[in-house]
């Protein structure tokens, strides 16, 4: 806790299947004495197995760079998938860090760490780091290539555990078509946003659309995060909001985060869809594309959906503003899909095979082209999410995917799912802003005694 010296964390046990033997942690460049056969170690045959969370152009992506890989070296990839959520895609990671039932894994960044670690602050993918359940791809040929700072979302203690494939912003997307007909301008404040809202309510159009059911319940943190950084990020210079809320320096009761709470109920409680809490997230893409809402509150890995769905829509983008200062204005983007190899690997020196393929030039631009995501790897590189996002393309405030506020076992208040459960009910008129931001004080205040 703040104040005091972290603990000693007990080692992440690692059982192996039967006959399996752990290789230790290294920069790799050995295979395992695990039955993997020497022409497979080398680049032909072998199985390599990879796990990753349900993204549909992300999965599309990789799918067809893993036929290409299998193409070229003769080793089979099985590539599964699962739903990222508490009893989905997590469930998958633990066993695949307890049994050795993976040799690469899609992860979220989990770096900067708490300032004071202990057992109660860490995710468990940062726990994973910790203890070394990781790979080190220090000294990889292809490290070089990618954005230092992108890689430093992934790197604890000196070591590059991931590769970071790029990141991703949140905010606004709009039908241009909608805008030109009733003649609306794209919005830079808080008050010109709830304008245009307004504006698409007087004719009969659902003003924005968003999904939060099926294990979603925290992209609420699409409103609350932006509206939040934009009303006092501006104050804090290079400190970071999750920082200064974590440490004390910013209380949840300052009437700046109060304003922001209040805003995120207004856009809620009168502009987005009916039961938006009941909608599915994986659908979002197809219900903007189908007309349904003249604005999609979401992030910019589903507009290849969007387009899929609908090639021939306009779209733009803007970041949801939360100041009526313009310039205090930005996106919330963070480092996304990250791929590690696991340290009970059966086939490292295939794991790593398959990450220099994938940041091949040539590959990578694949998986940019049909993600839509803001590349890490230095080169020259083109979407379709790249033109509609425009100059706001890779930019904005960076966030942590699991802010350091929130404590997995912490006060039950700022533990991650009951966090977002009480802004829901915020949001439903269960709780008022001030008494949710008061609430979420009392935890804060548990944290720091």
């Amino acid at each position: 806790m703040k104040g005091k010296k972290a603990s000693v964390l007990a080692p992440v046990m690692l059982t192996a299947l039967a006959g399996t033997v752990i290789v230790g942690c290294g920069t790799g460049n050995q295979a395992a004495s695990n039955g993997t056969s020497k022409t497979g170690s080398q680049g032909s045959g072998g199985t390599l197995k990879i796990i990753m969370w349900v993204n549909p152009p992300a999965v599309n992506a990789v799918k067809k760079i893993d036929a290409e890989f299998e193409k070229k070296y003769g080793i089979k990839v099985d590539l599964q998938t699962m739903a990222n959520d508490t009893t989905g895609y997590q469930t998958l990671q633990q066993t695949a860090v307890q049994a050795g039932t993976a040799d690469i894994m899609a992860i979220q960044p989990f770096d900067p760490m708490p300032a004071n670690m202990s057992s109660s602050n860490l995710s468990k993918t940062q726990e994973w780091a910790v203890n070394n359940v990781f790979m080190p791809l220090n000294g990889q040929p292809w490290l070089s290539k990618f954005n230092t700072k992108d890689l430093q979302a992934a790197a604890y203690n000196g070591k590059d555990y991931g590769l970071v494939t790029g990141v991703y912003q949140t905010g606004i997307f709009y039908n241009k078509e909608i805008f030109q007909k009733y003649g609306l301008q794209v919005p830079t404040t808080y008050d010109q946003f709830i304008n245009v809202c307004k504006t698409l309510e007087a004719h009969h159009i659902t003003p924005v659309w968003t999904g939060i059911s099926g294990g979603a319940t925290f992209y609420l943190e699409f409103m609350m995060f932006p509206l939040m950084q934009d009303l006092i990020s501006p104050s804090l210079g290079s400190t970071d909001l999750s920082d200064a809320l974590a440490t004390g320096k910013v209380k949840w009761t300052d009437p700046r985060m109060v304003t922001a709470l209040e805003e995120e109920k207004t856009i809620a409680s009168n502009y987005l869809e009916d039961n938006y809490a009941g909608q599915n997230w994986q659908q979002m893409p197809g219900d903007f594309a189908s007309g349904k809402a003249a604005m999609l509150l979401d992030g910019s890995w589903d507009i290849s959906s969007v387009l899929q769905a609908n090639p021939k829509m306009q779209i733009g983008y803007f970041p949801l503003p939360g100041s009526n200062t313009a310039a205090d204005n930005q996106p919330v983007s963070n480092a996304d899909l990250t791929w590690v190899v696991l340290n009970n690997s059966k086939n490292k020196t295939l794991a790593e095979k398959w990450l220099s393929f994938f940041a091949t030039p040539s590959i990578y631009s694949q998986y940019v082209d049909a993600t839509g995501i803001s590349p890490s790897e230095s080169g020259s590189y083109t979407s379709a999410t790249a033109k509609i996002m425009g100059k706001w393309f890779g930019q904005g405030r960076l966030i942590q995917q699991t802010p350091n506020f929130l404590l997995p076992s912490g006060p039950y208040d700022l533990q991650p799912t009951n966090f977002w459960n009480e802004q829901l009910k915020m949001l439903e008129g269960g709780i008022s802003p001030a008494a949710l931001a008061q609430e979420y004080q009392n935890a804060q205040n548990q944290v720091s005694q």
